[in-house]
Order: C-alpha cells, then sequence, then structure tokens
C-alpha cells in the first residue's frame, strides 16, 4: 500500500520530530488490544462490566502512576503486538526513515502507558528525558510509536514532548542523557523546563504550547493525546516526559521503539552494551 506520508507531513516531521497521523491504526485492532489491557485489570478490580471502578483502588499521587504496567499487564499479549503490524503504521515509520528499513531485535514487543488518575490539577511535568544517546553520526536513530488506545484527552496524562529537540546537539560525537540534560540547561528555555523550583500550576501551565527557540531551532511544547487509533510518529532524539492524569479516566496508550536499519552497532556503543 502506499506510504500515508505526504511531502508536507513529511517536512513537519523533520522540522518537528513528531507527527499526529489521526486514524492510523484500525479501530478493530485498537478495540482488540485495548480489550486485552482491561480483561488484564478485571483481576485488580480496575474495569469491571465495561466500567471503570477507580474508587475501589487506591488513589496515586503524581508522580506515581498507579500501577507497575508490566507486572499487572504485561506486554506479551498477542493482539497488543498486532498493533506494531499494522500496514499503515509500518508504511509510515518506512517513509520517515527513508525507506532504510527497521531492526527489532532490540525492541522486540510494544509497551502499554497505563496511568491512573494522580492529579487534582495538571501541570507541565518534570521528568524530561531522552531513550537513546546522540549518536556520532548525527543520524536519526529510529522512529518511536505513541498509540491511543483509548481517548486521551488534555491534562489526561498524555507523554509531553519538546518538538524541535532533535535538531540540538547532533555534535558528530556521542551524547548520553545525563550529558544531554546538563548542555540543555545552558539554554534559558530548557533551564525554566528543567526547573524543580516550586511553582503555582498557572506558571507551569504557560510553557504548554509556547513556542520558544534555540538559536534558529523552533521548540514547543505538545501534548500527546487523541482519539482511539490516532497515532504520533516521534523522532527518538526529541526530549520527552511522562505527564500528570488530571482527568477522570486513566490513560491508556500503547508505544513501540523502531530502531533504524543500519544503526545498531552505534547504538550498542553508545549504549556501552557488548
Amino acid at each position: 500500500m502506499p506510504a500515508p506520508i505526504t511531502p508536507d507531513q513529511r517536512d513537519e516531521f523533520n522540522r518537528r520530530g513528531l507527527l499526529r497521523l489521526a486514524g492510523l491504526l484500525s479501530a478493530d485492532r485498537v478495540r482488540r488490544a485495548r480489550e486485552q489491557v482491561q480483561r488484564r485489570l478485571e483481576r485488580l478490580g480496575l474495569w469491571r462490566d465495561g466500567a471503570w471502578r477507580l474508587a475501589e483502588f487506591p488513589r496515586p499521587q503524581w508522580p506515581a502512576a498507579g500501577l507497575k504496567t508490566s507486572k499487572a499487564i504485561g506486554n506479551r499479549r498477542p493482539d497488543l503486538e498486532a498493533l506494531i503490524d499494522e500496514p499503515a503504521l509500518l508504511a509510515a515509520v518506512d517513509a520517515l526513515l527513508d525507506g532504510r528499513g527497521f531492526d527489532r531485535s532490540v525492541y522486540r514487543r510494544p509497551q502499554v502507558l497505563f496511568t491512573l488518575p494522580n492529579a487534582d490539577h495538571w501541570t507541565v511535568p518534570t521528568g524530561w528525558h531522552v531513550d537513546v544517546p546522540r549518536l556520532a553520526s548525527a543520524r536519526r536513530p529510529g522512529v518511536q510509536l505513541f498509540a491511543c488506545l483509548d481517548a486521551v484527552e488534555p491534562g489526561g496524562g498524555g507523554t509531553v514532548a519538546v518538538a524541535g529537540s532533535h535538531l540540538l546537539l547532533n555534535e558528530g560525537r556521542v551524547i548520553r542523557a545525563q550529558e544531554l540534560g546538563r548542555l540543555l540547561r545552558r539554554r534559558a528555555f530548557f533551564r525554566e523546563l528543567y526547573s524543580d523550583a516550586p511553582a503555582e500550576a498557572e506558571d507551569r501551565l504557560r510553557l504548554l504550547n509556547r513556542l520558544g527557540g534555540a538559536g534558529d531551532v523552533a521548540l514547543e511544547l505538545v501534548e500527546l493525546c487523541g482519539a482511539p487509533g490516532d497515532a504520533y510518529l516521534v523522532d527518538l532524539r526529541v526530549l520527552h516526559a511522562a505527564a500528570p492524569n488530571a482527568s477522570d479516566r486513566p490513560r491508556m496508550m500503547a508505544t513501540h521503539r523502531f530502531i533504524r536499519e543500519g544503526v545498531e552497532q552505534e547504538l550498542a556503543e553508545a549504549f556501552g552494551w557488548t
């Protein structure tokens, strides 16, 4: 099937490091994956008779998510794994990797992202990080999928990403996560973002959707939310953070990292894997 990526969308991805594709994943596969997660949560009493039973579970407080998904839900679920075999998704990832293909030996299956309601008021999070180092080749190491399994409203726990941050600090050398954070803090936009100082909610909220910059790179905070089947494809170099869930329903998403074919050895060396 033709790749569902237009030239304008490719330009947007290259410029911002993320791209939202509404309804990319088929409704049937998303429904089956969601129901598989809900069946697991029935054992904890969180889901019963087609509805959430959150009052029967201790309410976590941000930054606690409420439960450990790998233990409570698990990732070895056929209907979850089927999501990353969607032809439209594979075609989109292939297009954004310039037809270079991707390797599944490092990340073999998707993960569930599940956050119970854990905050009375939403605020811009802390805990900013990247999942892979900057590579010495300055190449894009891959693309990460964030897929909505259920409706994720603004303020409902969706991951927050810094669009444009993938264009920074590609200096022709390996930069690991800790060093990356230290270097970014030299810039005013990131000093404010990384600040752990207590702040009123509105002081943090004004950062959301605020345009900033670092030299000639435009920066913007983007909350990853949407309808079931909506997908975000994100450059693996993009800075991001988990966010509080101030809604009345759990955040239920799936994520998967597609590693660009040909960077495996370079990535292993950057991570220090043997």
